[in-house]
């Protein structure tokens, strides 16, 4: 078991308070690094599901402030990701449209210059995947295919943020992961889920096909993905100044031009909290219950829009209703031994108040 490190960051603070608090969370929790050396290559693996800027997508000043402490500690950074099937869709034949590094541009997180950034999309069908399948992996029989550079990095970081997700209810840490993954075995764990006519709607055009093999399950299959980067996995990261606690991961559940359907609704907790561990579970168990604490006190009339939208996703629901210890995520993640809930928090300007309401939820 593992603590969970908390640095609360009030509203209007500056941009270099905030980069402190990151590099400060990142040096506790890894002990300064002591299984970098140097050359050693490392990847940061941000949530890019979509062009959409922070809280859709991981926030800018995560990604280069731990891409910059890493460097300046020996670390060779990669910065890598491959957005959603609905913003960038290839299959055996090549990309068919979108680019992941566009959407890091658009989204804020980079430059066109930023030559650590890779699109996975970008390594080629064969090339650039790989089959991974070990006995951790029941939920995937014939295994699951994820990018190359899970291979070529020495070390793994992940760069999530806490937003609500219209299919899975949450999307975190292990969600996270599902960037790693190669589109045919995307399309594999979505047809277990809700609404995945919109997956199959967005992959027309190409070679993909959708089968459920009525296995149900869409949790299990996101969890195990991390079993393939566990022994190179060294933190996650978690920037949760904003939130969207409604709809997600996108801006908009349902996107029509440049506008949509089922706007997410973005909250400002005061403080702001950035947070970090070791553990994968710890820290999306933390962040779960950040999450619900504060799509419980959310407005009604966005939580009414989200019930009325996706009234026919129990995962919404049960994001409210379930507990942080019996929710999918953390069960599954700790019966294949990913990891266990916090051994502790370690707060720093955080009001006792919030600290009391969070470790409720961690019971």
């Amino acid at each position: 078991m593992q603590p969970v490190y908390v640095h609360g960051i009030p509203t209007g603070s500056r941009d270099a308070d905030l980069a402190a608090s990151i590099r400060d969370i990142m040096l506790k929790a890894t002990a300064d690094f002591t299984w970098l050396s140097e050359g050693d290559i490392v990847l940061l693996k941000p949530a890019l599901n979509s062009p959409d800027p922070y809280p859709a997508t991981t926030h800018p000043l995560a990604v280069s402030t731990a891409a910059d402490l890493l460097a300046r500690h020996g670390a060779k950074v990669i910065i890598g990701d491959q957005s959603g099937i609905e913003h960038v869709l290839h299959h055996k034949a090549g990309v068919i449209r979108g680019s992941s590094k566009g959407n890091y541009i658009a989204s804020g997180m980079g430059s066109p210059s930023d030559t650590r950034f890779v699109s996975f999309e970008d390594g080629g069908w064969d090339e650039g995947f790989s089959r991974y399948r070990s006995v951790r992996t029941p939920s995937w029989p014939d295994g699951f295919y994820l990018t190359s550079w899970v291979k070529k990095a020495d070390h793994i970081i992940s760069l999530p943020r806490v937003s609500a997700h219209s299919q899975a209810g949450a999307t975190l840490g292990l969600k996270c992961m599902v960037g790693l993954l190669r589109e045919d075995s995307r399309m594999e764990f979505h047809a277990n889920g809700p609404y995945n006519s919109f997956i199959t709607r967005a992959a027309k055009g190409s070679t993909l096909i959708s089968r459920n093999d009525g296995s149900r399950k869409f949790f299990e299959k996101i969890v195990e993905i991390s079993d393939a980067v566990r022994q190179k996995f060294r933190m996650s990261l978690f920037v949760a100044t904003e939130l969207q606690v409604t709809f997600g991961p996108d801006r908009y559940a349902l996107r029509v031009g440049r506008w949509g359907l089922g706007r997410s609704y973005v909250v400002r907790p005061d403080p702001g909290l950035v947070f970090g561990s070791t553990d994968p579970v710890a820290a999306d168990a933390f962040a779960l219950a950040f999450l619900k604490d504060l799509k419980k006190s959310s407005p009604r009339i966005p939580q009414f829009a989200e019930r009325v939208l996706l009234s026919g996703n129990r995962n919404v629901r049960d994001l409210i209703n379930m507990s942080v210890l019996q929710h999918t995520y953390i069960r599954h993640a700790r019966k294949i031994g990913l990891g266990d809930l916090p051994s502790g928090l370690i707060c720093t300007d955080v009001p006792q108040q919030i600290q009391e309401r969070l470790n409720q939820h961690l019971l």
